[in-house]
């Protein structure tokens, strides 16, 4: 399998089947693994039911988001990875229309473009250009992009500094100052989920701090744009 779609999931037994679903319902086979992060709620145990369909569960104790992408990225077989969150879904024709992209360009990254769904409910709309100095002022691309595994192992993975959020940034921030190469798709195949208490209002909270660390981590590439 060329892909392999990584689920972390930590308490979240009312949307993960709707994840794990959608996964399973894609056009072309793809390894999938749900990476429990230490959930207390019988996630775990709804996650296990998904084994006799072929999914992998790998179970630790509670980490954080990056670790527990971490561990899927280390026990996946895949030659590119898709992290998918536990509250989304993916379009059934996800995987396969990343795939068309990544093999006609050659992209280490392929980037979707997205639709919101639950308190709000808009498209998302990738540029088709896009440089490393976006990335100084926001992160233009979604968490649930296409990764090259190999990249991804150079660079070790999500950072465990960012614990707080923006791990997705800090990531693509990381291979775009490599030179990996980036290539965005103006359909939405995705649906990003809307909710109070989400991961990313919980990063929007800590802005600053969060920026000053990926300032920190790259400051030639970040000094010279």
């Amino acid at each position: 399998m060329k892909v392999s779609i990584l689920i972390p999931s930590f308490n979240q037994k009312d949307f993960l089947p709707e994840a794990i679903d959608s996964a399973i319902s894609q056009t072309v086979p793809c390894e999938i693994i749900v990476i429990d992060d230490g959930s207390t709620d019988g996630s775990l145990e709804i996650a296990k039911k998904y084994e006799e369909k072929g999914v992998k569960v790998i179970s630790q104790v509670n980490k954080g988001l990056p670790s527990a992408r971490n561990t899927g990225i280390m026990n996946a077989i895949g030659e590119f990875i898709l992290p998918l969150d536990a509250d989304d879904i993916l379009l059934e024709n996800c995987v396969a229309r990343m795939l068309e992209v990544q093999e006609k360009t050659d992209a280490d990254i392929v980037a979707p473009s997205f639709k919101h769904f639950g308190l709000v409910n808009t498209e998302v709309l990738l540029y088709k250009e896009l440089t490393l100095k976006h990335f100084c002022v926001a992160n233009f691309i979604p968490y649930f992009s296409l990764l090259r595994k190999s990249k991804l192992l150079e660079i070790g993975g999500y950072s465990p500094r960012m614990l707080w959020g923006y791990e997705d940034w800090h990531l693509t921030f990381n291979l775009l100052s490599r030179g990996a190469k980036l290539e965005t798709i103006q359909e939405s195949l995705v649906l990003y989920r809307t909710k109070d208490n989400s991961m990313l209002a919980e990063a929007q909270k800590h802005h600053v701090e969060l920026i000053s660390q990926i300032q920190r981590d790259f400051p030639a590439a970040w000094g010279t744009l």
